[in-house]
């Protein structure tokens, strides 16, 4: 049953690198079904530089470019020296 238990703990969402959704900006953003991408393609995929803007549930830092008070269409995760996560905006 401790087996089963730290299985469970050690697998949620707030326990890994990438969790399938964050809530930031008043809304909330989805897990890209896309493969990790590079800081560079980041920039390219965002349209612009990338600034922290917050921390993941685990403690890593989320960049977005947010060229003005709009909220972002993606966010990323760091989950890598040069490796990110993808999030998009969800259609509310």
């Amino acid at each position: 049953m401790r087996t089963a238990y730290l299985l469970w703990f050690f697998h949620t969402p707030a326990w890994t690198s990438r969790p399938h959704d964050i809530r930031y900006c008043g809304g909330w953003y989805e897990r890209a079904d896309a493969p990790d991408v590079t800081g560079r393609q980041a920039r390219r995929t965002a349209g612009g530089n990338l600034k922290p803007v917050m921390r993941s549930p685990v403690f890593r830092p989320i960049t977005a470019y947010r060229p003005s008070s709009t909220c972002p269409q993606y966010l990323f995760a760091k989950v890598g020296k040069d490796v990110y996560v993808t999030y998009r905006a969800t259609e509310d």
